[in-house]
């Protein structure tokens, strides 16, 4: 409805410019050459606010206006030469302002489009301008974090090393303990920077074999008893009754579920409940790790992967760790075909991670 008024409008426009031109002319009838000029223009405003129909429109409405009030005999017309001359007249003109009005919409088209892909590429450029920003404020808390995970145990080694060398120290062999735990922790930094440098740059290698899952949770349980002993969890395991194989790295599988592990040890209160739960869904190894810690935002679930990113920075400087973790979690994840996503209701609420990887038939485990 709105497009058929929008053309009625355009070729009411070309009737009312003739039959102003015509009104304006008529006190100067007597003077031909001013009468054919103003109609004249109203063809031109036709064509360059209608376009081609009203400008047609208007261009026999002015021939035969022209004819009919403006040339001897007046009141009539006259199929005559002269009449066939200024028919000629006003299609050429009309003709060249169709084209320039064609012209000018086309121009504006493209102006319009252009617009379009310039307000595109500003919002894109915008976007890209916030991310960095917020990828610079990443990289420097985690140089901060950093500097922070280096300097303890290097100062704890430093300060054993100045007691040992003065003969200062009560107890040697505890003194050589510690020193010998702070460096475990420096190296299994390195070695966690080092596995995130080759996850992102593509060079991880895996050391594919079928794995039971029942042994991939037991080496992941074993490297974290003492911190979810040391914190009074309760840790409760589902496993399938019937075994589960994956084909992947044990290693790095453990390291993956460890991960989890560490990080619901760390972010839930003591005396928390840890559960890990494990089920086979068409063709897949389904592998949940819940806690009832102290949750995620929800600003944060879908970030919480990304490298650098800590959903609560506070509760990490209190226990350590770079926030790393779980970017390596979707590293290795990923390099076995499989996934993972996270999932909390919110601060306060706890967490649930679930990994989803290939399964293989049980009975491709070697005897």
């Amino acid at each position: 409805m709105g497009t058929r008024t929008s053309g009625l409008e355009r070729y009411a426009l070309s009737v009312l410019t003739v039959g102003a031109a015509v009104l304006l002319s008529w006190p100067l009838h007597p003077l031909e050459d001013i009468s054919m000029p103003l109609l004249v223009l109203a063809v031109l405003v036709s064509a360059w606010y209608g376009g081609a129909g009203p400008a047609v429109v208007s261009g026999i409405l002015a021939v035969l206006a022209a004819d009919y009030f403006f040339v001897e005999p007046f009141y009539s017309i006259d199929l005559n030469l002269a009449f066939v001359e200024r028919s000629l007249t006003f299609a050429l003109i009309l003709a060249v302002v169709i084209w320039f009005a064609n012209v000018r919409k086309r121009a504006e088209a493209a102006l319009v489009r252009q617009t379009e892909r310039l307000r595109e590429q500003t919002e894109v450029l915008e976007a890209a301008r916030l991310e960095l920003k917020r990828a610079d404020k990443m990289k420097d808390e985690f140089l901060a974090v950093l500097s922070h995970e280096v300097r303890n145990p290097l100062g704890a080694i430093r300060n054993g090393l100045y007691l040992l060398r003065d003969d200062r120290a009560a107890d040697a062999r505890h003194v050589l303990e510690m020193m010998e735990r702070q460096l475990r922790q420096l190296i299994r930094l390195m070695e966690d920077l080092l596995e995130v440098s080759r996850i992102t740059s593509g060079k991880v290698v895996l050391k594919q074999e079928s794995v039971e899952l029942e042994a991939v949770v037991r080496d992941a349980v074993d490297m974290n008893r003492a911190s979810i002993d040391s914190m009074g969890h309760q840790l409760v395991i589902h496993l399938p009754h019937v075994p589960v194989v994956i084909r992947g790295d044990r290693v790095r599988l453990a390291q993956v579920l460890s991960n989890l592990l560490s990080n619901s040890a760390k972010f839930t209160p003591r005396g928390g409940r840890i559960a890990v739960d494990a089920c086979s869904e068409n063709g897949h190894v389904v592998i949940r790790v819940r806690d009832n810690g102290i949750g995620i935002p929800p600003d944060m679930v879908e970030r919480v992967f990304e490298m650098f990113t800590q959903a609560d920075r506070s509760a990490s400087r209190q226990h350590g760790g770079l926030g790393i973790g779980l970017s390596l979690v979707r590293g290795l994840v990923e390099a076995h075909g499989g996934s993972v996503r996270a999932m909390s209701a919110g601060p306060g609420s706890g967490s649930e991670v679930e990994v989803i990887l290939p399964a293989e038939e049980a009975a491709a485990v070697p005897a």
